[in-house]
């Protein structure tokens, strides 16, 4: 209630301040949701988007920072091996888990390439043109198949018509000092080249109370390169190379509670060699009791090579080929305590993801046909070797070191969807996706002695499969009037199964635990209205949905360990609308708002999945959410308050596991004062302004040996100051 006090009477006075001044049509979005440019007022897709300016008036300063802006959807960490590691949501269907062997059901698109993996998918926002957030599952268009949606990091490409450049510079709380520059030269009429440059640093926001260290630091070094080539008046070349840097001391492990009455509890045994877990305070978001091992470093390198050419007035042709690679060393203390409860680390992950996409799109029947159809086609091999340690103060052998070498993915898409207009207002949209994903595991585990567990049970378990879905896309769309867009839409989104990379040397007639899991299908119904009204100064836009999930793929823990298997827990539905209101007020104010609405249930389980009931919540699925932005534009001065809420939510699916986060929200706010006729300009912001105490990601171990539930707490109260500069 505090937080909504101040907001209110703040935007009253905002208000008041120019409601005798006529106001301005809203700007039109345009979007790329379906690999086309068109306003977002004619989409029959429920997609958010934010430009840089906007991006940089809300403080967004990654991809975390629009968690609370975006109606049922959840950008968090996933937790474990450090805070750039994302646990994307959106409608309640997500994955929590950091692993080689488990893809994302929401899909990253960083431009044409698909970022394939959650290592440092909590990208910074550096020279983005626009980020673009997709519901629903996105089963037609766009790299891997999705069930849940899509996020789109849109950069900015080289400028070939003249010399820009530009450097911010940000001191904050926590000791934050970034440095951003961006310089774009023309070379020539018909080439250029665009380098993005920046140094994100800052101390880490809890306190290590036995490490002296203060974790959730940032250290990120990056560099983009683009450069681009109008070749001839009819090809466009473009050619990019980017490296980022990380280098921190790791997400921040808190405790709030422990328990020592599991019959193998480690707690006593550890308190005995003189760590007890039971004497320290519970509950101290800001201070940490971890003291072993918890870093995170990183190098990240990406080549991508993308031709548009336009064959006619009717038909252009792209090709997009990309190539990531990134090595990641780390550890982390999971248990939150002085103690060896549960230490994972330190840990080695390679990740190599290639991906190639021919593309034809154009129009056809007079016009009234617009089309795109392609192949698509991606490689990934990925590697990880991870030590995980329990009770060792102890003297109690509870090591091993668990590996992957390799885990590989080869998948080939074909697609195509095309829009015909039935008449002037009516129109017919309908898609279709055929997917193959092959994958192969090579697995094995190391006792505390170092020695293969499978050494004498045949070595190293290999297994591999294939699955095959077919995907797709059906809406009506009618131009009610010229500003009322409704359309109605059938979507089937896809996720194909895989392997568990964790050894069980009891489980001889199951591959050793190297079991697999199928792929989850979600069919998605959708009722949506995008309208504008008063001579485009109110924007409205409404989006209902129904979706029935099949073998729906969930990451639980195995009874009495800390062992995280996938499985396909059954049939579950889900329900909801989500809507985004735009007023301008005056030609000095703007209010924007979202809000979101979400039931999710489970109908049918698998009778193996234990986790979770036919009265389990989904994982990072509140019932409801909102926001809500204020900003004045007075010419040199604009301000900017926001506030986010979010409903009360869990943080993992299992129902012994979850850590139950009440609701909370999240008031931020931006003034900048650029001079007419100046080149530069200063902001001063502040985020989390009511300090409010909210975890990113965190589970319950407490039905375990290791008797303890921790959590990683999102930043607290911030404030800085930003200056930039540009030619």
């Amino acid at each position: 209630m505090k937080t909504k006090h101040t907001l209110i009477p703040l935007a009253c006075a905002m208000t008041m301040l120019g409601t005798d001044v006529l106001a301005q049509a809203i700007d039109e979005v345009v979007v790329t949701a379906r690999k086309r440019e068109e306003s977002l007022q004619e989409t029959p897709v429920s997609v958010m988007a934010f430009g840089g300016d906007d991006l940089a008036q809300q403080n967004v300063s990654d991809l975390k920072g629009l968690d609370i802006k975006l109606p049922n959807v959840a950008i968090g960490g996933a937790g474990g091996v450090g805070g750039t590691n994302a646990a994307f949501y959106v409608r309640g269907i997500g994955t929590s888990r950091n692993a080689v062997n488990q893809e994302s059901a929401v899909a990253l698109y960083v431009d044409d390439a698909y970022y394939g993996r959650s290592d440092g998918a909590l990208l910074a926002v550096m020279d983005v043109a626009q980020i673009e957030v997709s519901r629903g599952p996105q089963g037609t268009l766009f790299g891997r198949s999705a069930t849940a949606g899509a996020i789109r990091y849109i950069t900015n490409k080289p400028n070939y018509d003249e010399l820009e450049g530009k450097i911010e510079a940000t001191l904050g709380s926590e000791n934050r000092r970034d440095l951003k520059g961006v310089i774009n030269v023309p070379l020539g009429d018909a080439a250029a080249v665009r380098v993005t440059a920046a140094t994100l640093n800052q101390d880490g926001y809890v306190d290590g109370f036995f490490s002296g260290k203060d974790y959730g630091d940032v250290g990120s070094d990056m560099v983009r390169t683009y450069f681009g080539w109008q070749a001839t008046n009819d090809l466009e070349i473009l050619a990019s190379v980017d490296y980022t840097r990380m280098d921190s001391n790791g997400g921040a492990s808190t405790l709030l509670a422990v328990d020592d009455s599991h019959p193998r509890s480690l707690i006593p045994a550890e308190a005995a060699a003189g760590f007890d877990a039971r004497t320290l305070p519970v509950g101290e978001y800001d201070t940490s009791f971890q003291a072993g091992d918890n870093f995170y470093e990183s190098d990240n390198i990406g080549l991508a090579l993308t031709f548009n050419w336009t064959l006619s007035d009717s038909l252009d042709f792209k090709s997009s080929t990309n190539w990531r690679d990134a090595d990641i060393e780390g550890a982390y203390d999971t248990d939150a305590t002085h103690a060896i409860l549960s230490q994972q680390g330190p840990f080695e992950r390679d990740l190599n993801m290639f991906s190639q996409e021919f593309q034809l799109s154009g129009t056809s029947v007079d016009d009234a046909l617009n089309w795109v159809g392609g192949v698509f086609y991606y490689n990934e091999e990925s590697t990880e070797t991870r030590l995980v340690q329990s009770g060792v103060n102890a003297g109690i052998p509870m090591s091993s070191t668990r590996i992957t070498n390799p885990y590989e993915v080869e998948s080939l898409a074909a697609f195509g969807q095309g829009t015909y207009d039935l008449t002037d207002t009516w129109s017919v949209t309908a898609g279709l996706r055929y997917t193959r994903d092959e994958k192969t595991i090579t697995a094995d585990e190391l006792n505390a002695a170092g020695v293969s567990k499978m050494a004498n049970l045949g070595g190293p378990v290999t297994r591999d499969d294939t699955w095959s879905a077919v995907s797709g896309r059906l809406s009506l769309e009618w131009q009610a009037a010229e500003d009322i867009f409704l359309f109605g839409s059938y979507a089937r989104g896809f996720r194909a199964g895989g392997f568990n990379d964790r050894i069980r040397t009891n489980l001889p007639n199951d591959f050793f635990g190297i079991t697999d899991f199928d792929e989850e299908v979600l069919d998605m119904y959708e009722l949506g209205i995008r309208s504008e009204f008063f001579d485009h100064r109110v924007r409205l836009n409404l989006t209902a949905f129904y979706g029935e999930f099949s073998d729906m793929q969930i990451s639980t823990l195995l009874p009495g360990t800390n062992r995280a298997v996938v499985k396909n827990a059954g049939e579950a539905e889900l329900k909801g609308i989500e809507g985004e209101l735009i007023w301008a007020i005056n030609d000095v104010l703007t209010l924007d708002s979202t809000f979101g609405l979400l039931d999710t249930e489970y109908t049918k389980l698998n009778p193996t999945v234990t986790s979770v009931t036919l009265d389990s919540d989904f994982a990072r699925a509140p019932e409801a959410s909102f926001s809500l932005g204020l900003e004045a534009d007075l010419g040199e001065v604009v301000g900017r308050i926001d506030y986010g809420w979010k409903d009360d939510f869990r943080t993992v699916e299992g129902d012994s596991t979850h850590i139950a986060q009440a609701a909370y929200g999240l008031l931020s706010a931006n003034i900048t004062y650029a001079p007419e006729g100046a080149n530069w300009s200063i902001s001063v912001f502040g985020t989390n302004l009511t300090d409010e105490e909210y975890i990113v990601s965190g589970i319950s171990l407490l039905n375990t040996p290791f008797g303890i539930t921790q959590a990683e707490p999102g930043r607290f109260r911030e404030v800085g100051v930003k200056f930039g500069w540009e030619i």
